[in-house]
């Protein structure tokens, strides 16, 4: 508003600045999909794996998806936003009256086969043995229920169980005498498509996320791995048409079919789980990784993606998100005892030129992400997105400038807005080019900014509508290193000489 001047003197009048500075958008948020023990079934962030174990339950042998989210955080993952789907979990269980109920520790069918023995001390009535067995191990713990002696009730002693916990809040009552009576069985939690499906639509709502991993599990049919993709696939394009439309990357795991390294190849030739346009926007990894399960027991077989999430994140927080997630120093594992399949340079090669990235095992360096190609990385392709890093710096830019320049809409829609739309996007552009996000000497040479009277004709304004036109020259990782070697020798003098 124009400064009214009336008595002489000095006025002071505050002018508001062009300046509004464009802040990057998060790189890293990794949205996961799956199977939990419990928790909220809307999209629910968690910023590290206590936080995880805590509001979903931790890891269970049941769901791929706590094992992805394990991997995720090891491997320098910092937020996630997960969202449970499918049947709910039920615990083998067994009712010994007075009030006293048990479960096994282990939730589901992993808690079936196991029997119970009370034993009741003919001298104290407050005392009894309490015995279990799964057909493996063997407990038994000298109970009492004298309120004197707290340190000896079940709560405290079953505290330290491997095989049961209390199902009731109390058990201050002596049970009823029983032999090797059996837990009734407990179910397995099943994840079928539709839930998979909802826990998208959900997570379609949900606040800003950069990654989307969804663990590939359906329970085994009796039919062949091909069957099992066929009913996978539905979720896969609802999964990539949600990360076009939010600006993310589907990691995926390889599909079931995929069982060794030339039915990998076999079936990339075929076609990946993402073809078209789409594919710009998502990255299958092979193979499947071992790692230590942290419950027990065997290496565990899980997807790829969980770990390979972490390891973009890590990459984004050391160099930048035009990084390759890739590399003997990037690309390390963590927690990865070893891979499924040990590839070979040929076999690599391959399924690299089909767009499949490849993990390598590699002396002194260990297990490595190998490979950062998008699902439209195949060399017939020659697609401009074929590199992920290209392709994530694209949406990083995307989400930064729909997030930053919200204030120019309903300014008016002319000259000084423009100028103010060049300085602020200029100047975030500028950030990235001195950080290294992308190729050219020079800034002219890196990146445009164009909001002038040349892109906003008076027809377009007419509409309401103000045109910004962004370029950047990317980086593009170096996969092949070429080195040419050869003989040299001083010229000999020339003849006669």
């Amino acid at each position: 508003m124009t400064t009214q001047f009336s008595y002489p003197g000095v006025y002071i009048e505050e002018i508001e600045s062009p300046v509004r500075p464009i802040a990057g958008a998060e790189t890293s948020v990794t949205a996961f999909v799956g199977l939990t023990l419990y928790g909220p079934r809307t999209p629910t962030a968690v910023e590290s794996w206590a936080d995880f174990e805590e509001r979903f339950g931790g890891l269970w042998t049941g769901s791929e998806l706590g094992y992805a989210v394990y991997q995720f955080f090891l491997n320098g993952g910092s937020k996630a936003l997960v969202v449970r789907v499918g049947e709910d979990v039920k615990y083998a269980e067994a009712d010994l009256g007075h009030g006293v109920k048990l479960r096994a520790k282990q939730p589901g069918k992993a808690g079936d086969g196991l029997k119970t023995t009370v034993t009741h001390d003919a001298s104290d009535t407050q005392r009894y043995t309490l015995a279990f067995t799964d057909g493996t191990v063997s407990e038994s713990y000298d109970v009492s229920v004298d309120p004197a002696l707290r340190s000896r009730w079940p709560d405290r002693l079953l505290a330290t169980s491997q095989l049961v916990e209390l199902a009731a809040d109390k058990a201050d009552q002596r049970p009823d005498a029983v032999a090797d009576k059996a837990f009734t069985p407990g179910t397995d939690a099943v994840l079928k498509t539709d839930a998979v499906l909802g826990g998208l639509k959900a997570l379609a709502e949900s606040d800003v996320f950069n990654l989307l991993v969804i663990p590939n599990q359906l329970p085994k049919p009796a039919a062949d791995p091909d069957t099992r993709d066929s009913l996978w696939a539905p979720v896969v394009d609802a999964a990539v048409l949600l990360c076009e439309e939010r600006r993310a990357m589907l990691l995926l795991d390889p599909p079931f079919a995929w069982d060794s390294p030339a039915g990998a190849a076999t079936g990339a030739k075929a076609g990946l789980p993402v073809a078209g346009v789409a594919g710009r926007n998502a990255a299958v990894y092979f193979p499947r990784v071992l790692i230590s399960d942290p419950l027990g027991g065997a290496d565990r077989k899980v997807g790829p993606a969980g770990t390979v999430a972490g390891v973009i994140a890590r990459t984004d927080t050391r160099r930048g998100v035009w990084k390759a997630p890739a590399g003997t120093d990037d690309g390390g594992m963590r927690g990865v005892r070893s891979l499924q399949f040990r590839l070979t340079d040929p076999q690599n090669g391959t399924l690299n030129k089909l767009g499949v990235n490849c993990l390598r095992t590699f002396p002194v360096y260990g297990n490595v992400v190998w490979g950062s190609r998008t699902c439209r990385g195949g060399d017939v392709l020659s697609d401009p997105w074929r590199y992920v890093p290209v392709r994530r710096v694209a949406l990083y830019i995307e989400e930064s400038l729909f997030q930053g320049t919200k204030w120019v809409v309903f300014e008016p829609n002319d000259e000084p807005l423009w100028s103010s739309i060049r300085l602020n996007v200029g100047a975030f552009m500028d950030r990235l080019f001195r950080e290294g996000a992308f190729q050219g000497r020079t800034a002219k040479d890196a990146y445009l900014v164009r909001c002038d009277a040349d892109n906003n004709p008076q027809a377009g304004i007419d509409l309401g509508i103000v045109t910004i036109d962004v370029g950047f020259q990317p980086r593009k990782p170096a996969e092949f290193v070429h080195i040419r070697i050869q003989q040299k020798r001083d010229d000999a003098p020339a003849q006669g000489s």
